[in-house]
C-alpha cells in the first residue's frame, strides 16, 4: 500500500494529502498515515504551505540525490563505478 502511494507521489510531486486522496480514492486519514509512515522512512518530504488561504501538507518525494554526498554522486558517475559493484557483488555471494 505506501509502496504504491510512493509511486504515486513520484509521478505526482507536489501534491497535498487532500489532492493525493481525491486522485487515488483513497480517505485523508489512509493517505494521511501511509504518508508519514513514508516520511518516517525517509522517502517523502511534507512540507506546510498556505493554498487559497487554508494550510496544506504538500507531498514530494525524496530524490536519489537527497541520499548521497556530492562525492559519492561524483564517484558514482565515473566509468565503470557499477562494474566495481558489480565484481564485488559477485565476489560476495560465491
Amino acid at each position: 500500500m505506501d509502496w504504491g502511494l510512493y509511486k504515486w507521489i513520484e509521478g505526482h510531486p507536489g501534491l497535498s494529502i487532500y489532492a493525493l486522496a481525491k486522485s487515488i480514492g483513497w480517505s485523508h486519514g489512509k493517505v494521511y498515515s501511509s504518508v508519514k509512515r513514508l516520511e518516517d522512512d525517509g522517502l517523502v518530504k511534507i512540507e506546510k504551505a498556505i493554498i487559497n488561504g487554508r494550510s496544506a501538507s504538500i507531498v514530494t518525494y525524496r530524490r536519489m540525490q537527497d541520499f548521497f554526498t556530492q562525492e559519492e554522486l561524483e564517484e558514482i558517475q565515473q566509468p565503470g563505478y557499477f562494474d566495481d559493484v558489480e565484481e564485488i557483488l559477485k565476489k560476495a555471494t560465491s
